[in-house]
């Protein structure tokens, strides 16, 4: 034991005097950074900069061997600052400012060596609009390309705090959340010259209630305007939302159990079970039907059979008439013959997610209307 209290006081004792060096960082309990400070023999010493969770800067500050020396700035969620001062050795000395939330300048303060010699208030203007430059002292690095964000001026809107500030206000619907339903939603909108959303459209939806709760998400958020020829203009602007469950996944037990499913194939339905797959359960008025990529026993894969519909033992077919277009995703569906107790949802949102061998006419990948039995069948 004595042996064991030496080594400790042997190798942490140095340890103690050669003092702290390097960069430090601390974090939020989501993983992401919430500070970065320098250090030289336990004195801070550099840049230190701190963090709000959306990765925007919160205040950045500068030491010279332990006191504040130089320019040191508070910022806004959005980017802006919120204030700016500068310091010399520790105290307050030259130009101060501070600034309203929209970016406007709110006071300016000269100190000489810590002492007030002057003060200007300036009252707030609503109308004023800060130039896209304003946003970068305190923004975090883009983290998603241009080509994300599709538009017809020099600088497209861009949302603050990034596309996943338009994600973080998704209210993701109880329907399509208890389907497993995940994908993207393209929407366009109108952004004015303030950052607000003014109109909102989806050009390709997803459905089960996420495109409206996209353009819910679009409307909450604020963006930074789009700029043409060094101007603030508005425009139009296209980009993807993606809608993707991040608990943990419960265990599918309601899942159609594709054993079953190819036992019930194999009884009196004739003896080309491939050709079966086809006229059983896909039908459609051209050359060659659209097939589920991997069988129509990847889709059963998806499909969760709805805890009512077990209770109260419900099976059956459900019958849909589903668009597919040439890329083989599918753009619309709708129940044509249910079985209801949540089974006509569960099929549709199994047949969503479901990517499909397009139609052929003449060779040619064409887009096409099927109709398709999604068979729900008891254990």
């Amino acid at each position: 034991m004595i042996k064991i209290k030496l080594l400790i006081v042997v190798f942490v004792f140095p340890l103690l005097l050669l003092g702290q060096n390097g960069t430090v960082k601390t974090y939020y309990l989501s993983g992401k950074v919430e500070s970065r400070t320098s250090f030289v023999d336990d004195i801070l010493e550099g840049k230190a900069i701190w963090y709000y969770e959306n990765g925007n800067k919160r205040s950045e500050k500068n030491y010279s061997n332990g006191k504040l020396n130089g320019v040191s700035r508070e910022f806004y969620k959005s980017g802006l600052v919120k204030k700016e001062v500068n310091i010399s050795n520790g105290i307050l000395n030259g130009i101060s400012k501070s600034y309203y939330e929209n970016g406007g300048l709110k006071e300016v303060l000269e100190y000489d060596m810590g002492k007030l010699i002057s003060q200007k208030k300036i009252d707030y203007d609503s109308n004023y609009i800060p130039p896209l430059k304003a946003y970068e002292a305190g923004k975090k690095k883009r983290n998603f390309d241009n080509n994300d964000f599709l538009c017809e001026i020099d600088i497209c809107p861009e949302p603050i705090g990034g596309l996943e500030e338009i994600e973080s206000n998704i209210i993701y619907p109880a329907l399509a959340r208890q389907y497993r339903l995940e994908g993207s939603v393209l929407i366009t909108a109108k952004i004015n010259q303030r950052g607000i959303p003014e109109s909102v459209k989806v050009i390709k939806g997803l459905g089960l209630g996420c495109d409206e709760a996209a353009v819910e998400a679009v409307k909450k958020t604020k963006f930074i305007p789009g700029e043409l020829n060094g101007g603030i203009v508005a425009t139009d602007v296209t980009f993807k939302l993606n809608f993707k469950i991040k608990e943990p996944k419960e265990p599918n037990n309601y899942i159609a159990s594709k054993k079953s499913f190819e036992g019930n194939l194999k009884k009196g339905q004739g003896k080309d079970n491939t050709n079966l797959k086809t006229t059983r359960f896909i039908s459609c008025d051209l050359d060659k039907c659209p097939e589920p990529i991997g069988g129509i026993t990847e889709l059963l894969k998806k499909l969760r059979y709805p805890p009512q519909a077990k209770r109260n033992k419900i099976s059956g077919d459900v019958l849909l008439e589903v668009t597919v277009d040439e890329f083989g995703f599918v753009t619309s569906s709708k129940v044509v013959k249910g079985i209801g107790y949540g089974c006509d949802e569960a099929a549709q949102s199994a047949v969503i997610k479901t990517q499909f061998n397009p139609a052929k006419v003449d060779g040619k990948e064409v887009d096409s209307v099927i109709k398709i039995n999604v068979p729900f069948i008891l254990e």
